[in-house]
C-alpha cells in the first residue's frame, strides 16, 4: 500500500477501505484547486493564496503532509493535530542563512509557550537533504523541530518568493498575518496568542520582475524613462539587483532591492570605470561624509530606467540621478593613494596557465589558500584586495590577458602572499600611486533653488 495515501492517527489504520478512498478522492480535489508552480525563495509570479483574515481551507487541515519528527517515529503530520494552538509556520530553506538564524528564536518560543504555540518548519527540498540537515541541527544545536519536507500543499497554499516567511494561524484556524523575520518577536507572539493580528507589518509578496511597486497592469512596453527610490527594508524582496532589457537585449535599466549605497555607487563606479577599460574596486570607494553608519547599514530600493536610445548613457545618467535626489554626492577625482602593484618579477618557476581548462572555474577554496583556475588576472586581484589583513586597492600592472590558473597555500600576510606568487613570477609590491577614487559626500543641506532669468 502507497504509505503516501495512508490515513494513520495514532499509529492506526482507518477502518475501511472507503474511509480511505474518501480521503484520497478529498486530497486529490485539494490539490486540483491549489495546482500552481512550486515557490522558491524567488520563484515566478504566485498566486494570491490564502489572504490575512481567510479561514485556512478544510482540507488542508486534514493533509496528511510528509513529516520529519527529531524526537519521535516520523508519520504524516496533519495541522488538524494542533488546532485550537497558535500554529506558526516556517516556510524555510537548507541554503538560507537568515532561515537558520531564526531558529534558536524558534527553539526558544516553543519550549516556553509549548502549551499555546505550535512552531512547524516547511521545507519543499528533497526529503533526504531536509531530514539530514534537521538531524544534524539537532545533533549539535538541540532543536527538536516538528517539520513538514517535500511539501508542495502549503507552500501553494500560501505562495511566496522569499525567505524566511511566517504564516500565524489563530487558534479560530483564520490567517492572523503573513510576516518576514522582522515581526518574529515575543511580543509580537503574545497578542498573536491573544487573537490580535492588527499590529503585525504583514509581508508584501512583490513581483521584482515588474517596475518596483507597480501593479501588473502597469505599460510596461511603453516605458520611456521611470525612476523611484524608497528609503528601508521591504520585507518581500529579496537584496539584489534585477536588469532591465529592451526587446532588442539592450539594457535599459536596473533595480536595486534591499540594498545599500556603498553597494549602489561600487556597481555604478565598476561600469563606468570598465567602460574606460579601467579595474575598479571597492578599496577605491571613500565616504567622507557625517554619517559613516547610515551610508553603510541603511537599505533603500532604487530603480531608474532610460529610453533605449540612451541605453549607452545608462550608467552616468544613473549616477546623475543618484546624485541629484539621494542623500550623497559621488564624484570621481585622482589621488595619490597607499596601493599594492600586482606586477611581474623577471623570472617564474610555474607557467601561470597550468591547469587550465576551457571555461571559467574558480577552486573550492581551501581554508588559508587561494586557489584559482582558469581565471582572468582581475580575478586574482580581487582575491588579493579582499584578504582580511588588506586595506589597500590592488592595481594590476602585469600586462596579463590571457587566463591564468593560481595556487596560494598560505595568505595571512604579505611575505606570505609573495611567497606564494614568487614561482608565477608575480609579486605585490606597496606603493603611493595616482590612482581613480570615488569619493562620497552628504548632500549640502541647503540645495541650490532654481532661479529664472
Amino acid at each position: 500500500m502507497n504509505q503516501t495515501t495512508m490515513a494513520i492517527v495514532k499509529g492506526r489504520l482507518c477502518p475501511n477501505f472507503y474511509a480511505r478512498l474518501l480521503n484520497i478522492l478529498l486530497f486529490f480535489l485539494l490539490f486540483t484547486a491549489l495546482t500552481a508552480n512550486r515557490v522558491t525563495a524567488q520563484g515566478t509570479r504566485p498566486a494570491s493564496g490564502i489572504a490575512v483574515g481567510q479561514a485556512v481551507p478544510a482540507g488542508v487541515w486534514v493533509y496528511p503532509s510528509h513529516a520529519f519528527l527529531t524526537d519521535s517515529l516520523a508519520s504524516p503530520i496533519r495541522l488538524n493535530a494542533y488546532r485550537g494552538k497558535l500554529i506558526l509556520l516556517d516556510f524555510w530553506a537548507t541554503y538560507c542563512v537568515p532561515c537558520i538564524a531564526g531558529f534558536p528564536k524558534m527553539k526558544s518560543l516553543q519550549q516556553q509557550y509549548q502549551h499555546d504555540l505550535q512552531i512547524i518548519l516547511v521545507n519543499n527540498e528533497a526529503v533526504a537533504r531536509a531530514s539530514t540537515f534537521l538531524q544534524k541541527r539537532k545533533d549539535e544545536h538541540g532543536e527538536a523541530f516538528t517539520a513538514i519536507v517535500a511539501d508542495t500543499l502549503l507552500n501553494n497554499t500560501f505562495p511566496h518568493r522569499t525567505i524566511p516567511h511566517y504564516v500565524w494561524i489563530g487558534r479560530d484556524g483564520r490567517v492572523l498575518a503573513i510576516t518576514g523575520e522582522e515581526e518574529l518577536e515575543e511580543a509580537k507572539l503574545l497578542q498573536a496568542l491573544a487573537g490580535e493580528g492588527s499590529a503585525f507589518i504583514n509581508k508584501k509578496n512583490i513581483d521584482p520582475a515588474l517596475p518596483l511597486f507597480s501593479s501588473a497592469d502597469f505599460p510596461t512596453d511603453a516605458l520611456q524613462k521611470y525612476s523611484l527610490l524608497t528609503k528601508g527594508r521591504v520585507s518581500g524582496l529579496a537584496s539584489g539587483t534585477q536588469f532591465r532589457k529592451a526587446k532588442s537585449g539592450a539594457l535599459v535599466g536596473r533595480a536595486f532591492t534591499n540594498t545599500g549605497f556603498f553597494s549602489l555607487y561600487s556597481t555604478i563606479a565598476r561600469q563606468l570605470q570598465r567602460a574606460l577599460e579601467q579595474r575598479f574596486s571597492d578599496q577605491q570607494i571613500r565616504y567622507i561624509g557625517a554619517n559613516k553608519a547610515g551610508f553603510l547599514q541603511d537599505t533603500y530600493n532604487y530603480e531608474f530606467v532610460v529610453p533605449e536610445r540612451l541605453s549607452a548613457q545608462l550608467y552616468p545618467m544613473m549616477l546623475d540621478d543618484l546624485n541629484t535626489y539621494s542623500p550623497y554626492v559621488a564624484t570621481f577625482k585622482t589621488e595619490k593613494n597607499n596601493c599594492l602593484i600586482l606586477e611581474r618579477t623577471i623570472t617564474a618557476g610555474r607557467p601561470l596557465n597550468h591547469d587550465g581548462g576551457d571555461s571559467l572555474e574558480k577552486g573550492t577554496d581551501q581554508e588559508g589558500a587561494i586557489n584559482l583556475k582558469n581565471v582572468p588576472v582581475d580575478a586574482l586581484a580581487d582575491r588579493l584586495e579582499n584578504l582580511a589583513w588588506n586595506s589597500l586597492p590592488v592595481i594590476d600592472k602585469t600586462g596579463i590577458s590571457e587566463r591564468i590558473s593560481v595556487r596560494i597555500d598560505t595568505k595571512g600576510n604579505l611575505q606570505e602572499v609573495n611567497a606564494g606568487l614568487g614561482p608565477y613570477g608575480l609579486r605585490l609590491r606597496p606603493a603611493k600611486k595616482k590612482i581613480t577614487m570615488m569619493v562620497i559626500s552628504d548632500q549640502a543641506t541647503k540645495p541650490t533653488l532654481y532661479k529664472p532669468r
